[in-house]
């Protein structure tokens, strides 16, 4: 399943999605930039390509037209890893982020050689990634950046978040915009039908043309019925 202009939808790449590489939370920076977040994930060097590409560009297409415009912010942590896990995250996302990037934070390594290394082959590798990346040795210097309200509890806010909830969210939003958009064109060929279709002269024919209309009105007003009872559940998310 595919969105109306041909993006990917969350049921179809819901097994990379699972594996929260990449997130969403909803988090916003101080001009509106759109945050995504890549948690510690130590086998991203093993992630297949397609698997990141299509995970960036769905989470990339999720806000709107105008706040992507804007840019968005990629949080990197990797506290917990090496300067080499560091730089080969870098060097994958300058090539397969799809969307604006304003800027790039990273968490850094913590243990004290991982920390000097990455400053001292940063400062000699930075040209290298094309994009705006800046250095974090703490959360509290991430917050100089983002207002921890715009941050999970993982990175020091406030934000609760739950990927299965997100993902399942998703998942039903679309799901109803889909049947929305089918349900439509239905009724708008139903009308087309209706305009078009010229009486018989008979009475029986006509008996059975005109049940036949009802019984496909019945129908749509079930999908109709069927779709308002789901929208309630899926917009309160």
């Amino acid at each position: 399943m595919q969105t109306q202009n041909g993006d990917l939808c969350a049921a179809e790449i819901g097994s990379e999605l699972q594996k929260q590489f990449a997130i969403l939370p909803g988090g916003r920076g101080m001009n509106g930039n759109p945050i995504i977040v890549l948690p510690e994930f130590p086998d991203f060097s093993e992630l297949e390509e397609t698997e990141v590409q299509n995970v960036l560009g769905y989470l990339s297409s999720v806000p709107s037209v105008a706040a992507s415009g804007v840019g968005f912010i990629l949080v990197i942590d990797r506290r917990l890893d090496r300067w080499a896990a560091v730089r080969a995250t870098l060097l994958r996302i300058a090539g397969s982020f799809p969307g604006n990037l304003h800027l790039v934070l990273v968490l850094r390594p913590t243990t004290l050689f991982q920390r000097t290394l990455s400053d001292f082959l940063f400062k000699y590798n930075r040209d290298e990634f094309k994009m705006k990346v800046v250095m974090l040795s703490s959360v509290t210097e991430l917050h100089a950046y983002i207002d921890p309200g715009q941050l999970t509890t993982e990175l020091g806010g406030t934000q609760e978040y739950s990927h299965e909830s997100w993902i399942s969210h998703r998942t039903a939003i679309e799901a109803f915009a889909l049947m929305v958009k089918t349900t439509a064109q239905t009724l708008q060929a139903f009308g087309t039908e209706l305009a078009e279709t010229e009486l018989p002269n008979d009475t029986e024919a006509t008996t059975v043309l005109l049940h036949t209309h009802s019984q496909k009105k019945d129908e749509m007003k079930e999908d109709l019925q069927v779709a308002l009872s789901q929208g309630g559940p899926c917009w309160s998310v």
